[in-house]
């Protein structure tokens, strides 16, 4: 690490976002330790407001193809971001929503692809699943016949089922997704 480097390198309480990818010059940051969000957009427009002061978020139509994000509190507006395309403002407000849990790729979107990048660093900071052991148990009793507890495979519909179900809950999959698959593997049984 450079001389400089220390001076511009984020906490690990410091979580940022650019929903519209880095070219749009758009970024969000949220401390999970103070709860406070630093959005700083386009033209120079600054905005701070606090996870607890948030009672809502309205996302007001401009245009057809344009959206502008309004950070509602009890009482008043918290703040009002920058006018930006639809889908950039779908992602910002998610991000917000999510306290960072939820940030899809820009520019993976432009292809087709929907990466909850959030998830995935998650993912992998958890690490390889970890696989758990079967044992099996023989009762030698006379008056009893021999048991085993089967072992699921990674062809076990049951088993992807309940993994899907924990992309689901991470957010790496969509909801319609989750309900494809879990249909396709049903129809296995």
């Amino acid at each position: 690490m450079g001389f400089f480097d220390w001076f511009t390198q984020t906490p690990d309480h410091i979580i940022s976002y650019a929903p519209g990818g880095h070219t749009l010059q758009v970024k969000i940051t949220y401390n999970t330790e103070t709860g406070l969000f630093t959005y700083r957009g386009r033209y120079g427009t600054r905005a701070k407001f606090y996870d607890k002061d948030i009672d809502h978020i309205d996302n007001k139509e401009v245009s057809r193809t344009h959206r502008v994000l309004l950070i509602q509190g009890k009482d008043t507006c918290l703040a009002t971001l920058d006018v930006l395309t639809n889908l950039v403002n779908e992602n910002l407000q998610a991000w917000i929503e999510s306290r960072g849990a939820v940030a899809y790729d820009y520019d993976q979107q432009q292809r087709g692809l929907w990466v909850n990048t959030a998830a995935v660093k998650a993912a992998i900071d958890a690490g390889p699943p970890v696989e758990t052991a079967t044992i099996e148990v023989e009762d030698t009793s006379d008056d009893a016949a021999s048991t085993s507890v089967p072992t699921p495979t990674e062809d076990d519909p049951i088993l992807r089922i309940k993994q899907l179900k924990e992309l689901l809950d991470m957010g790496a999959i969509t909801d319609e997704e989750f309900q494809q698959k879990k249909e396709e593997l049903l129809n296995k049984i």
